[in-house]
């Protein structure tokens, strides 16, 4: 056999073992798998295979108590270059969560022993910058969008969804919190006071005393805008750094936080405004005297 002839034989190999793959998927979910789709997922396997989307493979949880469902998930993930754990229930996925480091968690909502919600707040005060993005097996509303957010989430996938979008939305929140860096930006000090991202609180620099709470999604904003005072930014990026998705819905949350930081920063800093620039975006006018100063950790 020569090495046409093998490389030919691996090729056919690997297309029945994801053709099996997608089986498995349609039989769980009656998702209608079309061949531009399948040939998109080629293209994923090959575009990640040989070019990995960091120095190591990213490490994910999956958390999923749908064995068959979960296992073609990790199937398909491994196949795009991560390397996957899969967990069955709540209780269990927070050990090893608490054990391992992992840089994204993918998570039920309705799962056993502890429900994934409660899972995200415990990995949340652990861990401020981990990636979670929920699935659900039912439509989200606007009460259940903003109880994972509250809870630390970062965005949701319904199911059936297409793994394709799936590896996307990883690899694009993947390249904010895994860049290659050795410092880990914690927090800014700005005018008299501490804005610390990874404890959600505000102190009195001087005196490290606590002034205030803050919760996950104003923490992620406060940093967006404090890197990048006196420039205008798009509401489109804020909206896909933050909520991974530019919609109706996620405008409206967005919205809504935008009011309480207004609030925070004229209670605490007057001279701060983040000011809406009409059809354009938002910016943090910043006078020079009160530039946000880094607060940051290496990374080990």
């Amino acid at each position: 056999m020569d090495d046409y002839e093998v490389v030919g034989l691996w090729k056919s190999m690997w297309i029945l073992m994801s053709l099996c793959g997608l089986m498995l998927v349609t039989k769980k979910s009656s998702e209608h798998i079309t061949p531009h789709r399948f040939f998109s997922g080629l293209y994923i396997h090959h575009r990640h295979t040989n070019g990995r989307i960091m120095n190591r493979n990213p490490r994910v949880l999956l958390v999923e108590d749908d064995k068959v469902f979960g296992g073609t998930v990790k199937h398909y993930l491994e196949n795009s270059g991560f390397n996957v754990e899969h967990s069955l229930d709540g209780l269990d996925a927070w050990n090893l969560y608490d054990r391992n480091k992992y840089d994204i968690c993918l998570i039920d909502i309705v799962i056993p022993k502890k429900n994934g919600y409660d899972l995200a707040k415990e990995i949340r005060q652990k861990n401020m910058v981990t990636p979670i993005f929920f699935l659900s097996s039912e439509k989200i509303g606007d009460e259940d969008r903003i109880t994972g957010f509250s809870a630390g989430g970062d965005g949701y996938l319904v199911k059936p969804f297409s793994f394709e979008e799936l590896i996307k939305r990883m690899q694009v929140i993947l390249k904010w919190t895994r860049p290659n860096r050795t410092e880990l930006l914690i927090g800014h000090e700005i005018g008299k006071y501490t804005f610390h991202y990874r404890k959600l609180k505000i102190y009195e620099t001087e005196t490290k005393m606590v002034k205030g709470k803050i919760s996950p999604i104003e923490s992620k904003m406060l940093r967006h805008f404090f890197s990048r005072p006196n420039v205008i930014v798009q509401k489109e990026e804020v909206l896909l750094r933050i909520w991974h998705k530019d919609d109706f819905y996620a405008s409206r949350s967005m919205d809504v936080f935008i009011g309480r930081i207004r609030k925070l920063l004229k209670q605490l800093t007057p001279h701060v405004e983040l000011e809406t620039v009409y059809n354009v975006g938002l910016r943090l006018n910043v006078p020079e005297e009160l530039l946000p100063v880094k607060l940051t950790v290496p990374l080990s």
